[in-house]
């Protein structure tokens, strides 16, 4: 086997490393709604960010959603600390995440962190370079309304799989914002659709309501309401690398 393949002969690409709004984003994604937490994993980086150009120190806490083109996607935001686990639960007026030692909260869920000390050196590339994704990009459809991308979230509730992620980020000429969620038609990478909608504005709820039986399709931040679908919203810092929005 070269290097640089995988077993089928296909190149492996730099992973994409895409940064979300905040530590909340990234609790929300491997916690909410999910019957098992999705593992966090922990990775020590050096930034330039003081005026004299000096290092401080910041971890990257990530999280591993997909594998498209031969590149791993990590969604990724930065903490101060790192800790064994990413604490998360929603309120009633909101939600609360946390860096904790030990889950102790019953009322909270949540999800391991593994701190990675040592990565392959086509992890590194892109860790260090942080150079823009160059790979292949999913093929996007836009559709009319939110109630379009909540069907196609939750479709894998019927094969009892929680419902998929949907994601926000600003359009390319910052005018609106995207709102979509990623599917496969067939079990093959390239088969992989972006569907979107676009908005006026930035989504500030953290969830969407369904329910096929009313045709109704609400933006909230409860998820307790009886004979309702949740499916969660997750905020990209800046537009998604892998997606074209034409």
């Amino acid at each position: 086997m070269r290097p640089g393949q995988h077993e089928e002969g296909r190149i492996l690409r730099p992973p994409a490393f895409i940064e979300l709004e905040n530590l909340g984003e990234l609790a929300r994604l491997t916690c909410a709604l999910e019957r098992a937490p999705l593992p966090v994993f922990g990775m020590r980086q050096e930034q330039d960010e003081t005026p004299t150009g000096s290092s401080i120190i910041k971890y990257m806490l990530s999280t591993q959603l997909d594998l498209f083109g031969g590149a791993s996607v990590f969604y990724h935001s930065f903490s101060d600390q790192v800790k064994q686990f990413l604490g998360y639960k929603t309120t009633g007026i909101g939600e609360e995440a946390t860096l904790v030692d030990f889950p102790s909260n019953p009322t909270m869920v949540y999800a391991p962190i593994i701190e990675i000390v040592k990565v392959p050196p086509i992890f590194q590339r892109s860790l260090r370079e942080k150079s823009p994704y160059d790979g292949p990009k999913f093929l996007s459809l836009q559709v009319k309304d939110v109630m379009s991308i909540v069907k196609v979230a939750s479709y894998k509730v019927m094969f009892e799989e929680p419902p998929l992620p949907m994601f926000a980020f600003p359009s390319p000429n910052g005018s609106k914002w995207v709102l979509g969620a990623f599917t496969r038609i067939e079990e093959y990478e390239e088969a992989s659709i972006f569907f979107y909608y676009e908005q006026d504005q930035r989504p500030d709820q953290n969830y969407v309501a369904y329910s096929a039986s009313r045709s109704q399709a609400y933006f909230t931040n409860r998820t307790e309401e009886l004979g309702m679908m949740y499916v969660k919203i997750v905020r990209l810092k800046a537009q998604h690398p892998l997606v074209d929005i034409y």
